[in-house]
């Protein structure tokens, strides 16, 4: 005995609508519009003590990390592996992301 809580076009629908990718472009393009405002509008107090906030937290991990890599002397060569591969990447990811959103926003243009 089978338990279907949904008709076969109910099912048919669901399966189409997981498989469109609506969701990757509207999410890129909020993700950029973040970026983008962060530095548009003059910060309040508020978003300024956040910012030095969450900057205390983010430079100060990477530099305890960077403190314990050089007092480790094999680590140091495994962190300068490390930023020499996903360096690049993220380099690269970054660039197509801007390159992609610049040409999404002159497309708009036209």
């Amino acid at each position: 005995m089978t338990d279907c809580k949904y008709s076969a076009e109910e099912w048919a629908r669901d399966i189409e609508a997981r498989q469109r990718n609506v969701i990757f472009p509207d999410t890129a393009q909020k993700e950029a519009r973040f970026w983008r405002n962060l530095g548009g509008q003059p910060w309040t107090p508020v978003t300024r003590a956040g910012v030095v906030i969450l900057g205390i937290f983010v430079f100060g991990f990477i530099g305890r990390l960077l403190v314990a890599a050089f007092q480790e002397r094999a680590a140091v060569r495994a962190v300068l592996v490390v930023v020499s591969i996903w360096g690049p990447i993220f380099l690269a990811i970054a660039w197509a992301t801007r390159r992609a959103l610049r040409g999404m926003k002159d497309s708009k243009r036209k």
